[in-house]
This record gives structure tokens, sequence and C-alpha cells, in this order.
């Protein structure tokens, strides 16, 4: 009998409380605030994909007490009360208003209590509800601000459609050692390659069921493989080979910048692991940053001056570049300049083109290619019909860095540190078919304060259309083995050892390379 009633008031006091979230203040009930609603972070007016996660957000207004209403133009209706003024979203409710609303609007309305006990409407807000969905997961890696700190450093993937983030391989079991440069084939979670660094130096690739740790440094290369892009066929990966060297600034304002002493184009042959030097792209200037043509029949990439180690750091500027490519014949044609640095004003870097077509966006900042330092860093974008370069509305005064395209094309994802000026974090700005680029939004999170106490960069962010499959200690024991040498492909090749395509006797001087 004594259980029975336990039962049945905690059965009243559950109705009760879900009648006073469900309905809350009548209208009529209350007046209309004189200022607008604000929320942080700021997803208000934004564009928005079907499949997010929820987007709670934090009320910057004052009152002692909220009621937030999340509502679709279907009539249905989302209220969560609140007495600090952060709003978190139930999972379920919101995956159902988004998939019922697609095509349409999304209202937050909000009440507040004030101080004297009586409930105001600030000015409601509305987001557009996409019916264009976003990849389902992205891999970024996270690392400190610090410039020569990556202690609890990490490659980790982050499912958009809720809040859950696995490791995919961390610096933990590997002695604190520099991991970098994950890439996948076209968001292929099943084709993905990243590097390690010291002890454990190699590059590990993920082709299907198969994972190899492999040295792409070969005695014909100038160097191991460094920024990677996976051709769509799933074959090649084009490898720059650079030695990369850092410096710092000796004035406020500046942080540190990063410049290549030499920078080639490598391919390698995913199925017979083999390097191949493409005389095209092994120049005495800086070739760097490959990117495919969504058809494999273009390679896009940036190109510099040689002799940079001599010349200031900020007179290394960078073409946009492209080189036809057979995926038959694996042979390049001739090269063309599409941006140059001379009558664009900057330099280029970090080019991507829109799966979609006829959009490659890329990063336009004063000098140089690693442009995480550089406040003026901005996203562009080219159209190849016209040559046009544009500068969408998505930027802010402080660094923008990294542009890369969902599968679909709709969706472009960058790393921004508008919020404090040193942290970076993942924004998202809706495309549509003409290349109007929507208002930004940042990565959602289950704290509405996550950001204001997250201490580590969102680093390289790709999307990826399903969750990776690789175990960290798996991964590690991979690489205890060693990293297994190339070939290298003479008959397709120069090497840089001799500058011939017939074999060298003598070894070529061992280049380091430091990220």
């Amino acid at each position: 009998m004594h259980r029975n009633k336990i039962i049945s008031r905690l059965l009243v006091w559950l109705c009760c409380m879900s009648l006073a979230v469900a309905c809350g203040p009548s209208p009529g009930e209350f007046e209309q605030a004189a200022e607008p609603l604000e929320i942080y972070p700021d997803y208000t007016a934004v564009i928005i994909p079907p499949n997010i996660a929820p987007m709670n957000f934090h009320i910057e207004n004052r009152g002692t007490a909220f009621l937030a209403e999340i509502a679709g133009e279907n009539g249905r209706k989302i209220r969560v009360r609140s007495k600090t003024g952060n709003i978190q979203i139930p999972g379920r409710a919101w995956k159902k208003l988004l998939e019922k609303g697609r095509g349409g609007h999304l209202t937050i309305t909000v009440l507040r209590k004030d101080r004297n006990n009586e409930w105001e409407m600030l000015s409601p807000v509305r987001n557009e509800i996409s019916n264009d969905r976003i990849d389902p997961y992205i891999a970024f890696r996270k690392i400190p601000p610090a410039n020569i700190y990556w202690k609890n450093m990490g490659i980790y993937q982050r499912c958009l459609e809720d809040f859950r983030v696995t490791p995919i391989m961390v610096n933990s079991l590997t002695d604190e050692n520099c991991m970098n440069c994950h890439s996948f084939n076209g968001g292929d979670p099943s084709q993905m390659v990243f590097h390690m660094r010291g002890a454990y130096g190699g590059t590990m690739i993920k082709n299907g069921e198969e994972t190899r740790f492999v040295d792409t440094k070969s005695d014909h290369t100038r160097s191991a493989g460094v920024y990677p892009a996976w051709h769509p066929d799933g074959t090649l990966i084009a490898f720059s080979a650079n030695m990369v060297q850092q410096g710092f600034h000796a004035r406020m304002g500046k942080i540190d910048y990063v410049h290549d002493r030499f920078s080639d184009i490598l391919l390698y042959d995913v199925e017979n692991n083999c390097v191949t030097r493409p005389a095209e792209l092994a120049t005495e200037q800086l070739e760097n940053l490959p990117a495919w043509s969504p058809d494999g029949r273009m390679l896009y990439y940036i190109c510099a001056e040689g002799e940079t180690d001599t010349l200031p750091y900020y007179s290394t500027l960078y073409n946009l570049m492209c080189i036809p490519f057979d995926p038959e014949t694996r042979a390049f044609g001739q090269q063309d300049t599409l941006i140059r640095y001379s009558d664009f004003g900057r330099s280029v870097t970090f080019p991507r083109e829109r799966p979609a077509g006829g959009i490659i966006s890329f990063i336009g900042a004063d000098y140089g290619y690693f442009t995480i330092y550089n406040n003026e860093a901005d996203v562009y974008f080219y159209r190849r019909e016209n040559g046009e370069i544009t500068r969408p509305g998505i930027n802010s005064v402080f660094t923008e860095s990294y542009p890369s395209w969902s599968s679909g094309g709709s969706w472009l994802m960058f790393v921004s540190k508008r919020d404090d000026g040193i942290h970076s974090q993942v924004w998202f700005s809706h495309v549509d078919e003409d290349g109007v680029a929507g208002k930004p939004f940042v990565l959602p999170q289950k704290d509405p304060g996550f950001y204001q106490t997250y201490m580590y960069n969102y680093n390289r962010p790709e999307f990826i259309r399903g969750k990776v499959a690789l175990n960290p200690r798996k991964v590690f024991a991979l690489a205890k083995e060693g990293a297994d040498t190339t070939g290298f492909n003479m008959a397709a090749s120069i090497s840089a050892a001799t500058g011939a395509t017939a074999p060298a006797e003598e070894k070529q001087s061992v280049f380091f390379y430091n990220d």
C-alpha cells in the first residue's frame, strides 16, 4: 500500500511538471519587452541542417526565470524552462521537429520573469530549416593553442547529429608524439590517412578493411609525404613533400609564421605502396597543398617562388594553380594559373572545389600558406566559369581557415577564432546553388557554455559520411611494429637525388619535417 502511494504521487508530480513545461504562461499574462532576444552561441537568422544536434543556447538577457519555446511551422513545439538561462533541448523532440519542418522556419520565443515577478516576451528570432542534410560526422585534431606544445593531442570524430565524440587516435598511447594531417577520400570513413611523428614516425593508411603503416620517404624524394589529398578513385594519394620551418615574431600582434625551404607534390600508389615524383610538380618552385577536383581529372595546388628562406616571411605569396590529370594513364597535362597573387593582392591557400562543381573555396591572406595565426585570413570563392573572386559574408576580424565542403556540396565548414581571437572552433554555413553563403553557426554542444571553458583548438576539421572504424590501441600496436618502406616509380618520376629518371647510387641527405 505504501509503495502504491509513492508511485501515485510520483505520477501526479510528473504530470504537473509536464503540464508546466508544455503550457507555461498563457498569452495575455506577459508584456512585450523592449529589448531583443540575445543568445549564446548566436543561433539566430541561420540556415540549419535537418539532422543537426540540438542547438542548445544560453539566454544572455537578464531575468530570474525563463521559458523558451522552439516551434516549427507545422505546429510542433518544444518548451523548456530554466532558472539559469541555459536552454538544453530534448534530443528526440528536436529531431522530430526538424525532420517534420524541413524547408520551413524555426522560431525561438523566450519569456523571461523580471525582478518584479512579471513575465515579458523578448522579440522572437527565426531560423530556416534546410532540406539539405549535412554529413553525419566530422573528424578533427584536438590540440592546445600553444605553438610548440602538443601534450594530450589526438584525432577525434564527432557525430553532428548528437554530441558523441570518440577518439580515432590519441598521443597518450605514443609517448605524446605529434600526429596530424588526417584526410579522407570524399568523406569516406573507410579510406583515411594521417601521419605520426617522432618515435613512431610514419603514415597510417586505412583502405577498406586493410590498415597499413608506411614510410613515404625514399632516396629519391626530398621528404616524406606531408599534406595529403585522396584521388576520388581511391587508388592514389597526392602528397606535398615539404621542409617546413617555423619562426616567431618579436612584436605583439603577431605570433608565429611557417614557411617552406622546399615543397614538391608526390603521388602515392595505395595498392602498390609506391611513390611517383612527377616532373611537372617537382620544380624549383614551391608546389604545395594538393586538392583533386570531384571528378579526379584536375589537380589544384598552390605555388610560390623558391628560395624563401633568404627572404622576409611576408614576401612569400602563393598562386592558385591547376593541372589536368588522366586517371587511366596517370599522366599530367599543362599547368595553368587560376589566381595570380599579383592580381589578387593576397596569397592563396587551402583550395577545395565544391562537389557540386563550379566553385573553389580558398583562404586569402597577406602572406604564406599556413594561416591559422593570420588574423587577416578570410574565406573566398573562385568561380571556374568566369574567374570571379568573391568574399562571402561569413568572415570575421579574426582568423578564418581551412574551408571544406560536405559531400553534397550544400554545407561549407571552416575554422574561425572569432569567439576570442585565440581558440579555433568549427563553423558551418549553408551555400545555395548560386553560391550565396548563409550566416554561419558554430558546432553545437550539449553545454551552451562549452566554448567559454574549452581550452583546445579544433584543427583541420573534415566531413565524413559515417563513423571511422579504427581502434586506437590496435593502431598503436601497428605503429610499434614500425613503418613499411615504400617503392619509387623511377619510370614516371624525376629523382630529387640526381634530377634524372635513372636510378641513383648515392644516397640523398635526409631532411626532417616538424609540425
